[in-house]
């Protein structure tokens, strides 16, 4: 339970492969012209992006200030802080507004999105929702962020408990994601922090703060981990992604696909059934928490090391 090394080397100064996704296309736009934070989303491969890509073209003013981050602008043709004399500079700027005719709108393509969702439709396929796991540990998994102003760095931790709740191990890891939040692609963000920690506690059984198959490729982190780590898996979410709450079941298409449960969504992630996911849960559920104990302790465990403490 040693905490996380606190030397950051020379991670400030490397791309993330986002990152180098989003600057080939920046390059792609001429001076003189600008493109929307959502176009540049949609070429990347999806315009749920577009908060991603105007933070991350933030960092690049640092990172790398010759790419040209000042030519994302919001659609109305608001400019990123700073951004400003650079565009009245190049002419696509008139008081503090983007001139409508600057907006160019074919952009270079790097579907590294499309890509992923590609990826998750196929290991989909591969899941077994069905059976029911007789564990007697289960480890909860959860990640805490830290900015550091150009990077941001990823803090994992997996607490391993009996089913007396009592806490058996804790793993940690420390790295940085690959890509900032982005909905439904959690997991490409957080799958290196997930199979580390929990691969070196070896859980019967293993939760995760994330939609298992209540997601809209049937493929949430808690299924994506599940199946990658060849661990029975189940998703505990606080809020919904995708589906339709009516009573205690939380429908897709009119068939049961997870549970409502204690204002969270409780969904098996793999190796594991619809009505199972649940009844397990409570096994590790302190009645006056909101997720499994394991859980609780990750997030807790996770954050105090991201604050550079111990517990």
């Amino acid at each position: 339970m040693a905490p996380f090394p606190v030397m950051w080397g020379d991670l400030d100064k490397m791309l993330t492969p986002f990152q180098e996704a989003l600057v080939k296309v920046l390059l792609s736009i001429p001076s003189g012209r600008v493109a929307s934070f959502g176009d540049i989303a949609r070429a990347l491969g999806d315009v749920k992006a577009a908060l991603a890509v105007k933070r991350e073209c933030y960092r690049l003013r640092s990172l790398r200030p010759d790419v040209p981050w000042w030519r994302a602008v919001n659609s109305s043709g608001i400019p990123l802080e700073g951004a400003a004399p650079l565009l009245r500079e190049e002419g696509s700027l008139i008081n503090s507004r983007v001139r409508p005719e600057s907006f160019i709108r074919e952009l270079t393509q790097q579907p590294l999105l499309s890509k992923f969702r590609l990826v998750q439709l196929r290991l989909a396929e591969k899941l077994v929702i069905e059976g029911e796991p007789k564990p007697r540990t289960a480890g909860g998994v959860d990640i805490s962020y830290i900015d550091l102003g150009n990077v941001e760095m990823a803090f994992a931790s997996c607490v391993l408990m009996d089913m007396d709740l009592n806490v058996l191990e804790i793993s940690r890891f420390r790295y940085r994601p690959p890509i900032p939040y982005i909905p439904t692609y959690l997991a490409f963000r957080e799958i290196r922090g997930m199979l580390v920690t929990s691969r070196r506690c070896n859980p019967d059984i293993l939760f995760i703060d994330g939609q298992g198959i209540l997601h809209p490729r049937v493929l949430g982190e808690a299924s994506h981990v599940g199946l990658i780590a060849d661990l029975p898996s189940i998703g505990v979410a606080k809020s919904k992604l995708i589906g339709e709450v009516r009573g205690a079941q939380v429908l897709i298409g009119g068939k049961q696909r997870g549970w409502f449960f204690r204002r969270g969504f409780v969904s098996p992630g793999h190796m594991v059934g619809i009505k199972e996911s649940l009844k397990l849960a409570k096994l590790f559920w302190n009645p006056k928490e909101r997720q499994p104990r394991p859980l609780i302790l990750a997030h807790k465990d996770s954050k105090s090391e991201s604050r550079g403490l111990s517990l």
